[in-house]
């Protein structure tokens, strides 16, 4: 391994949707991902697969994992990994960013936009996570309800398991100190690291230290 990890890696990949350029991409990325890149029915999805595609095998690469040596599987739960399991990865897209965040042990990235109703907090949320958010004024709400689902989403990523694992089994505390994690047999090292960038809001969940948020620039 030639990198230092954790890593949190961001692609803005408008220049690759706005010029068809992300079709380029298509012929290095694994037959699997260009399938699905070509199969979508809008041009920005498969923008995003072909550029989400493309980051984690640059980030990989750099981490010192040569492109010949990515050879995916995936576990019981379709969460994908390295057949090597030399680093776990975690890949997320929203809007016009994709996410890829490296570690040496078990992660989970989420990356969102502005979009999340309180209507689904009210469905699908624990009821602390609810009752919180109704205390809170307008925009204060519309933020904190990002916050809370980039954090849970980042944590079933985490667990590699996805909606197995009810979003309301499990409840994200918001203070001044960030956002924190309450769920049954959760390690007490975890952590959840937020960041934000040009009108999204992205966490992280892992045990390691905070990573800085590198913008990937190919």
């Amino acid at each position: 391994m030639t990198a230092t990890l954790p890593q949190l890696w961001l692609l803005d990949l408008r220049a690759y949707q706005e010029t068809s350029r992300w079709r380029t991409l298509l012929p290095g990325l694994p037959p699997e991902r260009q399938r699905r890149a070509l199969a979508c029915r809008w041009e920005i999805d498969g923008a995003r697969l072909a550029c989400a595609g493309f980051l984690l095998q640059q980030t990989l690469a750099s981490a010192g994992i040569p492109i010949s040596d990515q050879v995916f599987t995936k576990n019981e739960w379709e969460k994908p990994r390295l057949v090597s399991n030399a680093v776990d990865f975690s890949l997320s897209h929203a809007g016009n960013f994709c996410v890829c965040a490296l570690d040496s042990s078990p992660l989970g990235v989420d990356v969102e936009l502005p979009r999340i109703s309180m209507a689904v907090a009210a469905r699908c949320f624990h009821p602390d996570e609810a009752a919180f958010l109704q205390t809170l004024p307008e925009e204060a709400q519309k933020d904190a309800l990002l916050r809370l689902w980039t954090a849970k989403e980042s944590y079933l990523k985490y667990l590699g398991r996805g909606l197995r694992v009810p979003l309301d089994s499990f409840c994200v505390r918001l203070d001044e100190n960030g956002a924190s994690l309450q769920a049954p047999g959760a390690s007490s090292a975890l952590r959840l690291h937020e960041y934000t960038h040009d009108g999204c809001r992205i966490c992280l969940c892992t045990k390691s230290p905070r990573p800085p948020l590198q913008l990937y620039q190919p």
